[in-house]
């Protein structure tokens, strides 16, 4: 696994990422781990953005070790850390910035290991109970790479996919061309994102068969971006939602650029004279054996 993704968006997207988690692994954590046993391992971790909702929703886990293949996302978590953080924790670092010791208001601590490495190689072999998280990931990861997370759960561990992309985006008001384009960005969402082909939208199916057939507990709750196009900051991110769906899909076989064009554009003037919102579809899925 060796794609590159931009960090500008991810970034640009945390803000929206917090507030769209349904809090349906700190119900669990509530309940399974009143003794602190959990740490954490942040697969395909970006720039720290799940770490970053972990602690700003009180969920210190002592030690959080954040896995990427992309040494440029990973480079950022420290700065995002600060930037996300300031006002509620106080970040040191080793001279690479690498290894990190958050210490929060409450004066507990949380060490934090950053590891560039191929998410779908990374094993462990201890017998420590962690939550193993995904992020935003999963709809871009083939059935192989959905496979080895699941050789992930052990008898303590915990598989936590959030921000699951579920296919379905809704405008208000609607486009003449929204089905269009929804259906060919589903579509590019099944190609090679970096870990083979991709399921898109189809892996939430694929991973709640999966879990029923392993006999492992499943919960699904919904998460959805809500932009309701209020602030500046929502022009801004949904501007580059649409410009990115339109650089993506411009050279798929079959689409037609003249009704791709127009919808990018009708789509800008409704955002900036803020007459439109956006709804896009995500899931949250925890599974367990607990």
């Amino acid at each position: 696994m060796n794609n590159k993704f931009s960090k500008s968006w991810i970034n640009m997207r945390i803000p929206y990422d917090h507030i769209a988690r349904s809090f349906i692994l700190i119900d669990f954590l509530k309940k399974h781990n009143k003794e602190n046993k959990f740490n954490l391992i942040d697969m395909c971790s970006g720039s720290g953005s799940f770490l970053i909702w972990s602690i700003l929703n009180g969920l210190f886990f002592k030690e959080n070790i954040l896995i990427d293949n992309d040494i440029n996302l990973l480079k950022s978590v420290k700065s995002n850390l600060r930037q996300h953080l300031k006002n509620i924790s106080s970040i040191k670092s080793n001279n690479n910035n690498m290894n990190l010791i958050i210490t929060h208001k409450n004066n507990t601590e949380s060490f934090v290991n950053i590891k560039k490495y191929d998410c779908d190689n990374y094993t462990t072999t201890d017998s420590q109970p962690y939550v193993i998280s995904y992020s935003a990931a999963i709809d871009l990861m083939s059935r192989p790479s959905i496979d080895n997370s699941f050789k992930l759960i052990k008898e303590n561990n915990v598989l936590f996919f959030s921000l699951c992309f579920d296919g379905k985006v809704k405008w208000t008001p609607s486009h003449p061309y929204d089905k269009y384009i929804l259906s060919f960005f589903n579509d590019h969402q099944q190609s090679d994102k970096g870990f083979g082909m991709a399921l898109g939208y189809k892996s939430i199916n694929y991973i709640e068969k999966k879990a029923n057939k392993l006999g492992l507990k499943i919960q699904i709750r919904n998460s959805p971006w809500i932009v309701r196009n209020k602030l500046k900051d929502d022009i801004l991110f949904m501007k580059r939602y649409i410009l990115d769906i339109k650089k993506s899909l411009f050279h798929m076989d079959g689409i037609d650029r003249t009704m791709l064009r127009q919808w990018h554009s009708d789509k800008c003037k409704s955002i900036e004279q803020k007459k439109i919102k956006l709804l896009v579809g995500h899931k949250d899925i925890l599974i367990h054996k607990l």
